[in-house]
C-alpha cells in the first residue's frame, strides 16, 4: 500500500473488498488498462473472487495483491490467516505466491510479469500472494523502482491473408447474417458495419457489442433482432451463412439457433481463447477482429442479391414497430420502458451500465440504432448480479462522461454498501433502479407457477430503496413519471443521484407475453 500511495498512482480506498474489487473491474472495463486491487489477508482476500471470476470470464485485466502470514503461521491457528495458496483457482490466469521480495529488481521483474500476464490476449485477472513478517512498517521510506522497467511489446492474431481470401470467396453470393456478441472494442463498429455492407448482410447485434450506438454506418444493423429471433424469423429467413464474434449474445433465441443450426457455415472471428458454448463453430478464424474483418470485405466478390437485405429490413421495422407500440401503449412505468428512456436519455456522450437479469434483456429487446456515441457496458462474462453498483461507480470514477447505471432491485440488494462509497466518494453516477419487489425474470421461467415460487424464485424484500440510498448519504428520488426519468436521466448530477422506478412483476410478465405475440402478428403481415 505505501509503495503504490508513493508511486503516483491514482488510489480509491474502500471499506468492503468485494465492492473494491468489483469497483476495480469497471476501471478495467472502461479503460482497458489493468487496475491493481490491495488486501490484507484472511477472509478480505476471499472477498475479492467474485469480481476474479466475472474478470477471468469477460477477459477483463486485473491485478489482485493479497497479503497473507509468514509461512510458518500457516495452518496452526494463527488469526486472520487462511489458505490463500492459489485461493481463486481457475479464475485467475496465473498466480504467484511468494514472501516479499527482498531486492528491487525482483520486485520490478515480478511487477512487470503481472502486468504482462494481465494484458495478454485473452486479458484477465491474476493473483500475487505476499508473505508478510513483522516489523510490518519499513524502516526507510518506500520509492518507486521507476528505472529499470523493461519496455513490453504485446503481440497480437494477425489475420492469414490468404486464408480470408479463400473463405471471401466461399462466403461471397450467399445469403447470409452477422453476429456481434458482447464484446466491443476500438474500431470493432466501423469494421463491422464495413463488412455488412461488402457482403449486403444484416448485423444482429448485440447491445454491449457498441454497433448500435455511434456514428458509424448504422443502416445493416437491426433494431430488433432479439424479437426477431423468439419469433421465429430466422428459421422463416434462415441464412446460409453466419460470420460471428464476441461472447455469446444476450439474447437466448440467437445463441439458441446457433447451436441448434450446425448445419449452416459459420465462421467465428476469435483472436484467443474459445468461446463458443453453441459447439457450431465450422470455421474460426485465430486473429483479431477488427482486422480479419475489413480484409474480408476487401476480398468478397459479388454480393447478395438486395432482396435479402430488403427482407430483413422490412422484418426489422415491423417488429420494432410491434415493440414500441406495445411499451408506449402500456401505462409507466413498465420496465422495457424505462430501459428505452434510460438509453435514449443518457447524454451524449455517455457510458451505460446495465444489469443482468432482466435489465439488460429489456435493454437488447428496446435499445435502438442511434447515433448518439452511448458506450453499453456489463457484468456479462460471468452474468452475475453481485457487485453492479461498485463496477459502475468505478467506471464513472474515470470514464470522464456522463454514467448511468441501470439496475434490479436485487443487484442493488447485492451491493447496498456501494451507495456509501459512492456518497463519501462523491461520485457523479446516476443509478436508476428497477424495483419490482423481488425476482421478476423467473416469471418468464418454467418456475413460474410452482407451489414455492414466490417463496424461492420471487423472493420479495418490501424495501423502500430509495429511503436506504438517502439513509446511506445519496440524493434519491421514487419516479412514477416518464418525463422525470428523462430529466433525470438526460441531466449529469454533481454528485450520486438515485432513481427509484417502481414496477409489477406479475404486470410485466404479460406486459412480455403481449410484445411477443405483437411481434408475430405484425410480422405475419409483411
Amino acid at each position: 500500500s505505501l509503495a503504490l500511495a508513493d508511486s503516483g498512482v491514482t488510489d480509491w480506498s474502500h471499506h468492503d473488498e468485494r465492492s473494491a474489487a468489483f469497483f476495480a473491474l469497471g476501471i478495467a472495463k472502461t479503460t482497458g488498462s489493468a487496475v491493481v486491487i490491495v488486501t490484507t489477508s484472511g477472509t478480505a482476500a476471499a472477498e475479492l473472487h467474485p469480481a476474479l471470476a466475472e474478470a477471468i470470464n469477460g477477459r477483463v485485466p486485473l491485478i489482485a495483491i493479497t497479503a497473507d502470514r509468514p509461512t510458518a503461521l500457516r495452518n496452526v491457528g494463527a488469526p486472520q490467516t487462511i489458505d490463500q495458496q492459489d485461493l481463486f483457482g481457475r479464475s485467475v490466469k496465473w498466480s504467484h505466491d511468494i514472501e516479499v521480495p527482498p531486492d528491487p529488481r525482483e520486485a520490478i521483474d515480478l511487477a512487470t510479469r503481472m502486468w504482462v500476464e494481465a494484458m495478454s490476449p485473452p486479458a484477465g485477472p491474476v493473483h500475487l500472494n505476499l508473505r508478510f513478517d513483522e516489523p510490518l512498517m519499513p524502516t526507510d521510506a518506500v520509492t518507486s523502482a521507476a528505472d529499470g522497467i523493461p519496455d513490453v511489446a504485446i503481440g497480437r492474431c494477425e489475420p492469414d491473408e490468404s486464408a480470408i481470401a479463400s473463405l471471401a470467396a466461399d462466403l461471397s453470393g450467399r445469403r447470409g447474417i452477422v453476429i456481434a456478441g458482447t464484446d466491443s472494442e476500438p474500431g470493432l463498429a466501423e469494421a463491422a458495419a464495413v463488412f455488412a455492407a461488402a457482403a449486403n448482410w444484416p448485423i444482429l447485434a448485440d447491445p454491449l457489442s457498441g454497433l448500435r450506438a455511434g456514428h458509424h454506418d448504422r443502416s445493416h444493423v437491426l433494431a430488433a433482432s432479439d424479437a426477431l429471433s423468439w419469433a421465429g424469423f430466422l428459421d422463416a429467413a434462415q441464412p446460409e451463412a453466419v460470420v460471428r464474434f464476441g461472447g455469446i449474445p444476450t439474447s437466448k433465441p440467437i445463441w439458441q439457433w446457433l447451436g441448434n443450426h450446425r448445419e449452416v457455415p459459420q465462421v467465428f472471428i476469435e483472436p484467443a481463447g474459445w468461446r463458443d458454448p453453441t459447439f457450431s463453430a465450422s470455421v474460426v478464424l485465430r486473429s483479431e477482429v477488427v482486422p480479419t474483418l475489413h480484409l474480408l470485405a476487401k476480398a468478397m466478390g459479388d454480393t447478395t442479391e438486395t432482396s435479402w437485405m430488403t427482407r430483413w429490413q422490412n422484418a426489422d421495422r415491423a417488429a420494432a414497430a410491434a415493440v414500441s407500440g406495445v411499451i408506449e401503449g402500456n401505462p409507466f412505468p413498465n420496465e422495457p420502458m424505462v430501459a428505452r428512456i434510460v438509453s435514449e436519455a443518457l447524454p451524449d456522450p455517455g457510458v451505460l451500465w446495465v444489469a443482468s437479469s432482466m435489465p439488460v434483456r429489456d435493454l437488447d429487446a428496446v435499445m435502438l440504432p442511434t447515433e448518439r456515441r452511448v458506450r453499453v457496458l456489463a457484468n456479462r462474462g460471468a452474468n452475475g448480479i453481485d457487485g453492479f453498483v461498485s463496477t459502475a461507480l468505478g467506471s464513472g470514477a474515470v470514464s470522464g462522461v456522463a454514467t448511468v447505471a441501470l439496475a434490479g432491485d436485487l443487484s442493488m440488494l447485492h451491493d447496498l454498501s456501494a451507495l456509501a462509497t459512492a456518497a463519501r466518494l462523491d461520485l457523479p453516477v446516476t443509478i436508476v433502479a428497477v424495483n419490482n419487489d423481488g425476482g421478476g425474470i423467473f416469471h418468464l421461467l418454467p418456475q413460474a407457477g410452482h407451489d414455492h415460487f414466490e417463496r424461492h424464485w420471487g423472493t420479495p424484500h418490501g424495501l423502500d430503496l430509495a429511503a436506504v440510498a438517502t439513509a446511506l448519504g445519496v440524493e434519491s428520488e421514487t419516479v412514477s413519471d416518464a418525463s422525470r426519468l428523462t430529466e433525470l436521466v438526460s441531466t449529469p448530477p454533481a454528485g450520486p443521484r438515485f432513481i427509484e422506478v417502481r414496477t409489477d412483476r406479475t404486470a410485466n410478465a404479460d406486459l412480455h407475453r403481449r410484445i411477443r405475440s405483437a411481434v408475430v402478428e405484425s410480422l405475419a403481415q409483411i
